[in-house]
């Protein structure tokens, strides 16, 4: 999927706006959670906080008070092996529902779309180097942030967002 001769940040970060363009949904969230993807130098705990407070205070308002978080690392495959599980389920099941009723092709749209995000999102982090997940959780607080990050030519590409689970 990479070019093999010079893969560089810029080039990366390009193919996952594509991959993000048509379907952006992180199926963990209960509500509309849109990665979103950047770069930078290197990544570390302190920038993931300061990036995970942004987030917060930007959805939460002035008023917001930042909890105490932890920052808990998963590997690529911990995290996209149940989206990609329950999204070909789902295809099944649109499948197997098409075969006894009068439901049409057109409903295998969004649970295929789903599918193929998770998969390329995947196989695009796969393919960097120090690939990892991080989730950025407080106790009694609905918000998690989101990073799944990788490194290629000595910087950083970062997929993020702010989950809401209640």
């Amino acid at each position: 999927m990479l070019d093999p001769i010079l893969p560089t940040g810029s080039a990366i970060a390009s193919m996952l706006r594509q991959v993000i363009k048509d379907y952006n949904f992180w199926g963990e969230s209960e509500s509309d959670s849109p990665l979103k993807i950047s770069r930078k130098k290197m990544v570390g705990d302190a920038q993931i906080l300061s990036s995970d407070a942004s987030m917060r205070r930007k959805i939460g308002g002035t008023d917001y008070e930042m909890p105490d978080r932890t920052i808990t690392p998963k590997t690529l495959l911990e995290t996209f092996s149940p989206l990609v599980s329950n999204s070909l389920a789902e295809v099944t099941s649109v499948m197997e529902s098409m075969e006894s009723s009068d439901s049409g092709i057109e409903d295998l749209r969004m649970p295929v779309e789903a599918l193929e995000y998770y998969v390329q999102l995947y196989s695009i982090f796969a393919s960097m180097t120090n690939s990892r997940v991080v989730y950025v959780d407080a106790p009694d607080d609905p918000y998690v942030g989101l990073f799944i990050i990788g490194e290629v030519t000595g910087e950083s590409v970062i997929a993020q967002t702010l989950l809401v689970q209640t």
